[in-house]
């Protein structure tokens, strides 16, 4: 039998076909390559601290906390699900400012060193807000990561301002800290749970909302946690009486995205005056443990309070 024969048309289609194939696989090779250069470019100078089964990064790009984690459990949003992601520090009052935050402090280009253990990162002098911002990331122990925030004044005139560290989470958790009392503060569209040993409860379901809720809180004992996953994440730092809040502030805010995106866990510093060249310190400590598998994970449950507590009071004594 002889072989078969194309046609010439059929020889040119097969031809054309495999061009076509050729520059298909080279257009998606460089986007697929262009859209990675992107997400390099967008991560690029990211530092890591870690502390026994805990590990963070953070972004030269802001001086921001983009990932915290107990092991695999990743505990705050990233750049993939909204654009406020991670954690980050803002200057209160927000009434100086409004919206969106300084650039120069809050996403432009830090400084980074690292020495030992120890990460320093500066931003660039704001002259726009007269501010500068410096923030050193270390280790405890092997136990939990401290975090050091220097708000200073870099203009010629009197600045008062408080340190504002503001960290979202992914929602389907539960949010509590132990409650103020009564304090000059600002109405909540967010309204928390209180139970009988005195913490308010937030209960963060991913249900749609047809408005964003915050609530603004007077708290005690310097610390709010949130339960996630079958982990306990605690914020530990310094109490604020209620005299010393920003002007329509509470010294704890808990911020809930309407599409239900994300949550923000927010706590506050003392409304510092600061001259010229002066700074102010504000220290917080974060930690994460597993949570028990005997302590229920409902409102208004006293040993999931009693465990919270008894962590952040062994952060209190490093």
């Amino acid at each position: 039998m002889l072989p078969h024969k194309s046609h010439p048309y059929q020889e040119h289609h097969q031809i054309m076909y495999r061009v076509f194939l050729f520059i298909a696989v080279i257009i998606t090779s460089a986007f697929v390559l262009e859209k990675d250069n992107r997400k390099l470019y967008k991560y690029k100078n990211i530092f890591a601290i870690n502390a026994g089964k805990l590990s963070m990064k953070i972004s030269a790009s802001g001086g921001r906390i983009i990932s915290f984690r107990f092991g695999n459990t990743e505990i705050i949003t990233n750049s993939d699900e909204h654009a406020n992601f991670g954690s980050t520090l803002w200057p209160a009052p927000q009434s100086d400012w409004g919206w969106p935050p300084y650039p120069v402090l809050d996403n432009e280009a830090y400084t980074a060193e690292k020495i030992g253990d120890t990460l320093k990162m500066i931003s660039k002098p704001d002259i726009k807000s007269g501010l500068q911002f410096e923030k050193r990331f270390f280790p405890i122990r092997n136990k939990f990561i401290r975090i050091e925030y220097l708000v200073r004044n870099i203009s010629e005139k009197q600045k008062i301002v408080a340190a504002w560290e503001v960290t979202r989470v992914p929602c389907g958790g539960l949010v509590f800290f132990p409650d103020g009392g009564k304090a000059s503060i600002p109405v909540s569209t967010l309204i928390p749970h209180l139970s009988k040993d005195s913490i308010n409860w937030v209960v963060i379901n991913k249900e749609i909302l047809s408005e964003h809720k915050k609530l603004f809180a007077a708290a005690r004992e310097g610390w709010m946690a949130y339960a996630f996953r079958g982990v306990l994440f605690i914020k530990q730092f310094p109490d604020t009486a209620p005299q010393d809040y920003s002007p329509d502030q509470g010294e704890v805010e808990v911020y809930i995205n309407k599409d239900k995106r994300y949550a923000e866990l927010e706590n506050h510093g003392s409304y510092t005056s600061l001259q010229p060249g002066q700074s102010l310190r504000y220290i917080t400590n974060w930690v994460a443990v597993p949570l028990l598998k005997t302590i229920p994970i409902y409102n208004e449950h006293s040993q999931l309070s009693f465990f919270a507590r008894s962590q952040a009071n062994l952060i209190k004594l490093e």
